[in-house]
Order: C-alpha cells, then sequence, then structure tokens
C-alpha cells in the first residue's frame, strides 16, 4: 500500500510540473508559518480555483515527459511511510481505510478529469481544453486540487483514537478548547500531516508541490477544506443553502447581496471537490454489498471496543440496525443523488447511487440477523486492543 500511495501521488506530482512548464522554483521556500492556531478558522466557504489560462495550456509539457528528482521520489515515499506509522491499529479508522479512501477518490477523480460528454474529435486542442475546464468547474485544469484531494484522502483519519469527537474531549480536554470543541479528530489529522509535511527534510517535495506563496497558500486551503469536508456530524460546515445557491440557481449569496455567475462557478467546484472526498469516505456503503458488509463489521467493532473499554457509554449494537437505515436515508443516499446532480462524474455517481440503495434495501431485510452476528464474531475473536501501529 505505501508504494501504490507513493506512486498515485507521484502522478499527480508530475502533472503539476508538466502544467507549470519550464519554470524553475527550486529556490522557493516555504513559511512553516502559514498555518494558523485552529484549522477550523481556515475553513473557506468558497475556494477560488485558477482560471482557464489559454497560453500556459499551450505551454504546458506532457506529464509523461515530467522526471521527478530522485530526492522527491524519497521524500514522498518517507512521508507516506511515516503517515502510515501515524495511523493507530483500529479496526476501521487505520491506514487500509485511508487507503481504500484513496482509491475511491482516484476513481471519481478519473472520472470528471475525462468527461463523457466533450467532444474530443475537434482539431482545436485549446477549445477542448477550455471545454473540460468549464465541464468541470476548473478542476481538470489544475493538478493541485487533483494531488490535494488524493493527499486529503491519504491524511484525513491520521492519529485516529477509535472514538467519536465528543468522548475525545472528553478524554482530552485540552484537545477540546485548541479545536474549540468542533471537529477535533480532523483538525488533529491536518496538523499533525502539515506540520510533518513542513519539515526540513521534505524541501524537495515541498518545493515540488508549491512554487510561489500563491500556491502554498491555495495548497493549504485545500487540505483545511477536503479534511473538514470529512466531518459528516459537524452541522455548521454543511450549508443547505449553499448547494441551493450552487445548483438550483437560488441568487441570494447568504450576505444579502446577488450571486454572480464567477461566484457560482467557484461555489459549484468547491462542492463538487468537498463532495468527492465525503463520498470517497463513505464509498463502502456506495460499491458492492460485499465491500459494504466488511467495512460495516469494521466499524462496529471499533465502536463496540470502544464500548467494551469505557470509553462509549452506549452498546453499539442496541441501535446498529435502526442506525444503518438512518445513515443511509440521511446521508448516503441524498449524497448519491448530489454527485449526479453534480453532472461532472458521469456513470460513477449512478453506480454509486444504485448500490446504495441495493445495501440499503438489503440491510433492510438481513441487517437485525447480521447485528447478532456481528456481536458473536466480535466475542469470538475481539480485535487487538493497544497503539499499536498499522
Amino acid at each position: 500500500l505505501i508504494d501504490w500511495q507513493t506512486e498515485i501521488l507521484a502522478r499527480l506530482l508530475r502533472s503539476i510540473v508538466a502544467k507549470r512548464g519550464k519554470k524553475d522554483a527550486a529556490k522557493f521556500v516555504a513559511d512553516p508559518t502559514v498555518r494558523g492556531d485552529c484549522v477550523l478558522d481556515e475553513v473557506a466557504e468558497v475556494l477560488k480555483l485558477p482560471d482557464f489560462d489559454e497560453k500556459r495550456t499551450k505551454n504546458q509539457v506532457s506529464p509523461n515527459a515530467v522526471e521527478l528528482s530522485p530526492a522527491v521520489m524519497t521524500q514522498l515515499r518517507d512521508y507516506v511511510l511515516i503517515i502510515c506509522s501515524k495511523y493507530q491499529n483500529n479496526p476501521f479508522h487505520n491506514f487500509e481505510h485511508a487507503s481504500h479512501v484513496t482509491m475511491s477518490s482516484s476513481k471519481l477523480l478519473s472520472r470528471i478529469v475525462v468527461p463523457e460528454d466533450v467532444n474530443y474529435q475537434r482539431d482545436n486542442k485549446k477549445d477542448i481544453a477550455s471545454d473540460l475546464h468549464d465541464f468541470t468547474y476548473g478542476i481538470t485544469s489544475d493538478p493541485l486540487t487533483q494531488f490535494a484531494a488524493i493527499f486529503c484522502s491519504l491524511i484525513h483519519d491520521v492519529d485516529h483514537r477509535g472514538v467519536s469527537n465528543f468522548q475525545l474531549g472528553t478524554e482530552l480536554p485540552g484537545m477540546n478548547t485548541k479545536y474549540k470543541n468542533r471537529s477535533l479528530a480532523e483538525q488533529n489529522s491536518v496538523d499533525i500531516a502539515w506540520d510533518l509535511l513542513m519539515q526540513p527534510e521534505f524541501r524537495n517535495l515541498q518545493q515540488c508541490i508549491f512554487t510561489t506563496e500563491e500556491e502554498l497558500q491555495r495548497f493549504r486551503q485545500l487540505v483545511v477544506n477536503l479534511v473538514m469536508a470529512t466531518d459528516i456530524f459537524d452541522k455548521q460546515f454543511k450549508s443547505y443553502s449553499r448547494w441551493q445557491r450552487a445548483f438550483h440557481d437560488n441568487n441570494d449569496n447568504g450576505k444579502g447581496g446577488v450571486v454572480t455567475n464567477e461566484d457560482r462557478f467557484d461555489l459549484r467546484s468547491t462542492i463538487v471537490i468537498e463532495h468527492i472526498i465525503q463520498a470517497a469516505d463513505v464509498a463502502h456503503t456506495m460499491q458492492h454489498w460485499h465491500v459494504y458488509t466488511k467495512w460495516n463489521e469494521r466499524l462496529f467493532n471499533e465502536m463496540y471496543l470502544a464500548y467494551e473499554n469505557g470509553r462509549s457509554p452506549k452498546d453499539p449494537s442496541e441501535g446498529w440496525y435502526n442506525g444503518e437505515l438512518w445513515f443511509f436515508d440521511n446521508y448516503v443516499i441524498p449524497l448519491g443523488k448530489k454527485l449526479d446532480e453534480c453532472n461532472v462524474f458521469g456513470v460513477a455517481s449512478d453506480e454509486g447511487l444504485n448500490y446504495a440503495l441495493a445495501n440499503r434495501a438489503e440491510w433492510a431485510i438481513k441487517g437485525e440477523e447480521m447485528v447478532q452476528d456481528m456481536v458473536r464474531r466480535y466475542n469470538e475473536n475481539k480485535p487487538p486492543q493497544g497503539n499499536a501501529k498499522s
């Protein structure tokens, strides 16, 4: 998994370098203080992706022609390896889960980067690139955004302690204070991953990802927004009105003004990027039944372990059956419908929604008996305890 994660990130790094053309940025040194005191305070409602640049598109080289230096490749692999070591040995929130999210994000990105509704047979490559930019809300034109999505998939649950944010705040009141009683695990993951990336031993890797202060700031903003978007229980981060403004021509910008076409374009790109990692984070619910049941049982085991260790007040088996139905009805299926409504994911959105509906229907029939089986298997073969690393 280490080599596989490294290669996916390296492929997108080559695209970043190719987009820059022959620009030399080896002298740029990132300011390690770019991060704020609290990740939560850095979340932006709208991310601004670069406008379509005809000249840059014309001058960029092929990613296949880019060869990353041995120093960059070594540092990239070392970074992935250290991130892996910082994942706890939880039944669900572990490095294998991070890799599954990465795989799912990569699939969704591939559907975006190669949309099916664009005429690729034209001779004018500039027009094709411009159409791709507009069709995908700028994502296809920006390899830094694509890299950030995969990077965040890798790091989004690093150092997860196997308990809810509420329980984490109870156990670690200092963390509760630091992160303002919201999204503790997610903010902690951002801080750990970012502080590691900004270490001097990753200088070559830094200078490959961002070559200017503007790129550094934009990458930081992407990391913050994408990881924070994975806290699906933070009601303040989710905004129904934001979706309405982006995709339903609600012209109220929420600040007493009017939404312009440019505002709506940026808002749509922001929502699509966030939906990539949100969908990837629960991708098991939108995949084949055996994938869903595998990860569902792992999450159950993690929560049952917390209960047995006195880190959760409620026996998860008591509400697991109905809880899964609620989760499908109130999060997974609405998310699948939104993926389809975004109109940039091709057949991937239909596949995910259809699997979610099928899994929900099968769980409604088999779920109660399966919960009993999960309890029995848990007691027969309890998950390992302690904080050993993956």
